[in-house]
């Protein structure tokens, strides 16, 4: 109940957070902000509280594995959305990002996975898809459509959330991780701004995950042999790094590229 608790408070908060900053600041910093563990974060905290620390780790693993669905969606849309509608591009995105998850799940050693998610993170942004077409037109969102948003959100966590009890710690890690927020904002994105927009959106997104994955990686490595707060700082500080050395990365190679 703790759980699903803190799943429907927080994901229609971050979906009504994100419209806001997508507006205020512009689709790409939405993206960033929707990558962090604003979410997963408080998840990994909760399982700690409730189930130990044993617990945590395997939820914490299911984390990690299940970021490369967000990758694997991120980059999908953001493809199909350019040459098709924007149903076709969720449907593609989710298939995808399933079957990603479905090969990586596969593997036990949290390290290797995170180290694998971290490099397709890269990769899809070195790759990322190029425009094709023009924008569609740009209509004003109508009222209703943010609290809507936050309500399909919830209704989609809830959904989710129920099964924990049945399918255990590290099952409910990797569906914690799952593009739920994404696959509510890109659609409404896309249709509101256009491919451009969403492809801001998600390639923002998909810049923050190699951080997140390895404040999550971290945790799972530590949470078992270390007190929960220095896992947990450990863990922050393992995201702030990774985000500024993928970022001074990116700057270096646009530069490189831009002097050729």
């Amino acid at each position: 109940m703790s759980i699903l608790l803190l799943r429907l408070l927080l994901t229609p908060t971050l979906v009504v957070l994100v419209s806001y900053i997508q507006k205020r600041w512009g689709h790409a910093i939405g993206g960033r902000v929707i990558g962090l563990p604003l979410s997963t974060a408080p998840f990994l905290i909760l399982i700690y509280l409730m189930d130990g620390a044993s617990q945590t780790a395997n939820a914490a693993h299911g984390v990690v594995a299940g970021q490369i669905a967000v990758v694997s969606y991120c980059y999908m849309f953001a493809y199909v959305s350019w040459r098709k509608a924007w149903p076709l591009a969720l449907l593609a995105g989710w298939f995808i990002a399933g079957l990603a998850d479905l090969t990586l799940v596969q593997l036990a050693n949290t390290w290797l996975v995170g180290v694998i998610v971290v490099l397709v993170s890269a990769a899809a942004i070195k790759f990322w898809p190029k425009p094709l077409t023009q924008d569609h037109s740009i209509r004003i969102p109508q009222w209703w459509e943010t609290p809507m948003k936050a309500i399909v959100a919830g209704t989609l966590v809830a959904t989710l959330t129920q099964v924990k009890d049945v399918i255990g710690v590290q099952a409910a890690g990797v569906l914690a991780s799952m593009p739920i927020i994404l696959s509510v904002l890109a659609p409404t994105t896309v249709r509101t701004y256009g491919p451009s927009a969403v492809s801001e959106l998600l390639r923002g997104t998909t810049k923050s995950l190699g951080g997140s994955v390895m404040f999550s990686t971290v945790v799972a490595a530590t949470i078992t042999v270390l007190p929960a707060p220095i896992a947990f700082t450990l863990g922050l500080a393992a995201l702030i790094a990774t985000d500024l050395v993928l970022t001074w990365s990116r700057r270096n190679t646009s530069s490189e590229v831009s002097v050729l």
